[in-house]
């Protein structure tokens, strides 16, 4: 049995919540990760032959891809800014992969009738503070909840670093108020807080990121990522578009072209593509005609006005394909990579 060198070490994250979302984001971008168990820690791309997926916590990504003991990695924009250090090897090659939103606020005990905004927030800290006491910030994010706190005018108080279960920490008498990340804010609710207006210390949401030296310094390891990162382009740009099809009869291809051209919703991308249809029952139709296949790759948007110009202009068997990948004449995503790494 032969094994293939590793060429490039790819951080993916693990956990209840965001390992299912990141492998299914992609697997839809046609890299399937092969992973046998749901204990297995590493594992390969299919059709990726030298790369490794290691599956670890998101947050360790950002410092593993930064030492250079991964080369690329999926995590979270919330960790890059809480881990991430400025001027370091660590470089983002993308900054929304599209899933794993959230937001990270401040949030205060619903009892809390009087406190509504940061300016009450500040109030209680200050009186806290006359009473000899600080006022207590839980969070797993002390450095972006420290920023944002004392950007707000926020000064009198202690963070208290906690690595999960944040929420219950003010029930639990372990701190008055958290700065945390929420997704449905149903987890908030269930422990009686509330966010406070205008608290949201950023939006976060999936991105990938790279080792700027070994990606530098190896053309192995830039080329697998230019094709990984040429993927998540197409699939991206796929999404906003499908594939219409219909049979048309005309005297001519552009006769045909003509018809759809006068539509804005049917001219696509860069024009429609047409050809001849050639049946069993022979090629000319009793008219003089003859039948033609146009296809336009249109935004989903314009969707049902497409199809009905479609009609319009005698189509039939129409026909609608959601784009799986769409590729353009270079990936945007390597070329900014290529400039940033001076290639």
């Amino acid at each position: 049995m032969t094994t293939n060198p590793v060429i490039l070490r790819m951080g993916v994250p693990s956990g209840r919540r965001i390992e299912p979302a990141a492998l299914s984001f992609l697997e839809g971008c046609g890299m399937r990760v092969r992973k046998e168990s749901d204990r297995q820690l590493s594992a390969g791309i299919a059709g990726f032959p030298g790369v490794v997926v290691f599956l670890q916590r998101a947050r360790d990504i950002v410092t593993q891809v930064t030492d250079g003991d991964l080369d690329i990695g999926l995590t979270g924009i919330d960790f890059v800014e809480e881990y991430g250090v400025e001027g370091d090897d660590m470089i983002m090659l993308d900054e929304d992969l599209g899933f794993s939103s959230g937001d990270l606020v401040v949030a205060v005990p619903d009892g809390w009738i009087d406190v509504t905004s940061l300016v009450d927030l500040a109030d209680v800290a200050i009186a806290l503070r006359e009473r000899g006491q600080l006022l207590r910030v839980a969070t797993s994010y002390p450095r972006l909840a420290q920023r944002f706190l004392h950007e707000k005018g926020i000064t009198h108080f202690t963070v208290v670093p906690m690595d999960g279960g944040v929420e219950a920490a003010p029930g639990a008498g372990f701190a008055d108020v958290i700065v945390e990340l929420t997704v449905s804010g149903v987890s908030l609710k269930e422990n009686r807080l509330k966010v406070l207006r205008h608290a949201v210390v950023m939006r976060t949401q999936a991105c990938l990121i790279g080792n700027r030296r070994a990606l530098a310094s190896n053309p192995d390891k830039r080329e697998v990522t230019r094709r990984i990162l040429e993927l998540i382009d197409a699939r991206g740009q796929a999404q906003q578009y499908f594939s219409v099809t219909a049979n048309l009869r005309a005297s001519s291809e552009d006769d045909v072209a003509r018809r759809l051209l006068a539509s804005p919703a049917t001219r696509g991308r860069t024009g429609p593509t047409v050809a001849r249809v050639y049946s069993a029952e022979g090629t000319t139709e009793p008219n003089g005609g003859f039948w033609y296949a146009a296809t336009v790759i249109v935004r989903s948007r314009d969707l049902q006005e497409a199809v009905d110009h479609f009609r319009a202009v005698g189509g039939s068997g129409i026909s609608a394909v959601q784009v799986r990948y769409l590729f353009d004449e270079r990936s945007r995503r390597f070329d900014a990579l290529a400039a940033e790494l001076g290639r």
